[in-house]
């Protein structure tokens, strides 16, 4: 009979058991998301300090009004990777002041944490006192979280007391509420957190206990912790991404490789990360010495990786600095312990490569590359001069370039100058004033200094360096301007256009135009404005432009200096 009784309690006993409340279970990890109230505090440092040894990242409930007084401390939390939030601007009971005011507490706060944490960060509220209704609520517009579970540290202020309570009180998926202005509940939680690690807890931000139980804070809505999705697999912690590099010519090339489908955030200047930082698309150049920052983020504010830092040390030696003068190639402006290097590969002089020790003659036709490089540098980039075969000296033309013959003949003609340092900017869009100083220089012909009663347009003063040449092509009937009586000389020139003012110079010159050319036969055709069908068709008959290599005109796409060039030097066959 003893034995039956038995049985039978062990029965009700097992019954008991199973109909009392159960932690929930979460699919791999027992999450506990961490968060502290009111602060900053004096005391939020040696907090930081100890969740930054244990490896544990926290979500802080701030107070805008002492946000300006512990700046530093808020931008350590977030750049160590803990959740930043908001606990309104002077913690008011949000359920009891108009509802502009609930607004004015949020937004106020959220605006004193964007100078910290930069614009677009994306912010969470706890309530004050946890008071919320649904009013309030639609007024804070953000996700307002409150708490499963707090130790009352204001009650219990004992380290150990706050410690015990935690251990003893906590379950998986709590929100535990706590408040670090003293002493005891920084160093209670800290123990709690030490114990409890070792009980196989995981401490996380509110953002990230949401996204490791598989759901979703929704703006203006409330939540407090201690339910878990069940059956939702637990993705683990966001993982950090790695650094790599590859040393090439004045660059290193940088890529950054991290956990598929999470966005990844770098800086190449050692500057903190942050929602405004690059986000990684690919790899980028840098030159050393630099200091690159990297993290995987759903979200920067609490759902983001461990920063990794990659500080290179070396510096990346100075390009070189060519110049010529009288025939002679002198090279400079590297660091001491740093060599050039060069090679002439022009028509006279060529050879391999070479170490630079004093000026070098050269003749027309040479084109130099020189780079910087020695022990204790990566080496520099690689920069080119052209000396050119009529004794031009380009330093971004060069004899690869189908336009070069022409760019040297004009540069040499004084019809289209460049800088005066040897830069041309061949890829350019020529302005309608430019055009009509070039066409004035090739033209050769002399005018009357201008008036402004010699020319209609409003926007071309007296002085200007096209003044005269506009002037002269306006009275040639080359040029026209606008129905409000503008020129527009800065406005780019398009293809088509440049087409109509060739034509008008050639009739001008006298060069009767040939039986323009159907301009069907250009796959982009009906893209050519009505007014400019008949110039296109000329210039294609006369072959002074051409389509590309696809069959198309491109009548909208600029004129570029170097092609620009290139329609100066062919028409000189019908001016000759």
């Amino acid at each position: 009979m003893k034995k039956v009784c038995s049985l039978l309690l062990f029965i009700l006993l097992l019954a008991g058991t199973a109909c009392l409340p159960q932690p929930a279970q979460a699919a791999e990890k027992k999450l506990v998301a961490i968060t502290y109230d009111d602060g900053p505090y004096e005391n939020t440092e040696r907090l930081l300090d100890g969740l930054k040894e244990r490896g544990v990242h926290a979500t802080f409930f701030l107070v805008g009004k002492k946000i300006p007084s512990f700046e530093k401390t808020v931008a350590r939390m977030y750049e160590e990777g803990h959740q930043v939030a908001n606990h309104s601007y002077s913690h008011e009971n949000l359920t009891a002041i108009p509802l502009e005011e609930v607004k004015k507490q949020v937004q106020d706060t959220n605006a004193l944490l964007d100078k910290i944490c930069g614009p677009g960060t994306d912010y969470m509220v706890r309530p004050p006192y946890g008071h919320i209704n649904e009013g309030a609520a639609q007024a804070v517009g953000l996700p307002c979280i409150l708490w499963s579970f707090t130790p009352k540290d204001w009650v219990y202020t004992d380290a150990d007391a706050i410690k015990q309570q935690i251990v003893d009180g906590v379950h998986e998926g709590d929100i535990i509420l706590l408040h670090d202005k003293k002493m005891g509940t920084v160093e209670g939680s800290l123990a709690a957190i030490d114990e409890l690690q070792a009980q196989g807890y995981e401490f996380v931000t509110v953002r990230e206990l949401f996204r490791r139980q598989g759901r979703t804070a929704e703006n203006a809505k409330w939540y407090t912790g201690g339910s878990l999705v069940k059956d939702f697999p637990d993705p683990g912690p966001v993982q950090s991404p790695q650094i790599s590099y590859t040393v090439g010519q004045g660059s290193l090339e940088v890529s950054i490789s991290g956990p598929a489908g999470v966005p990844l955030y770098y800086s190449a200047d050692g500057s903190p990360l942050n929602q405004q930082s690059r986000l990684y698309t690919g790899p980028f150049t840098v030159t050393g010495p630099c200091t690159i920052r990297a993290c995987s983020a759903y979200n920067m504010n609490g759902s983001r990786s461990e920063t990794v830092e990659e500080q290179i040390t070396q510096a990346t030696a100075f390009t070189p600095v060519l110049r010529l003068e009288n025939g002679l190639l002198a090279m400079e402006g590297v660091q001491e312990g740093a060599q050039i290097h060069y090679t002439l590969t022009g028509a006279q002089d060529s050879g391999g490569e070479k170490l630079y020790t004093g000026p070098v003659a050269v003749k027309p036709g040479t084109v130099a590359a020189a780079y910087a490089a020695g022990e204790g540098f990566f080496p520099s980039g690689t920069v080119k001069l052209a000396y050119s075969p009529l004794g031009n000296v380009f330093r971004d033309v060069f004899p690869t370039d189908w336009y070069f013959d022409s760019v040297d003949k004009v540069a040499a003609e004084g019809i289209m100058l460049g800088t005066g340092e040897g830069r041309f900017f061949p890829a350019d869009q020529v302005t309608r004033g430019q055009l009509a100083t070039f066409l004035h220089r090739a033209s050769r012909e002399a005018s009357a200094v201008p008036s402004r009663d010699s020319y209609p347009f409003t926007d071309v003063p007296e002085g200007e360096y096209y003044t005269e040449a506009v002037a002269w092509a306006y009275e040639n009937g080359i040029v026209t301007g606008y129905g409000d009586g503008t020129f527009q000389p800065d406005s780019k020139v398009n293809r088509q256009e440049l087409a109509a003012v060739f034509v008008r110079y050639l009739r001008h010159k006298g060069v009767v135009s040939a039986q323009p050319e159907d301009v069907s036969g250009y796959t982009d055709a009906a893209f050519i404005e009505e007014w400019a069908v008949e110039a296109v068709g000329a210039m294609t008959a006369l072959e002074l432009l051409k389509g590309d290599a696809n069959g198309a005109f491109r009548p909208s796409a600029g004129a570029s200096r170097g092609e620009t060039a290139a329609v100066l030097v062919r028409m000189e066959k019908y001016l000759a």
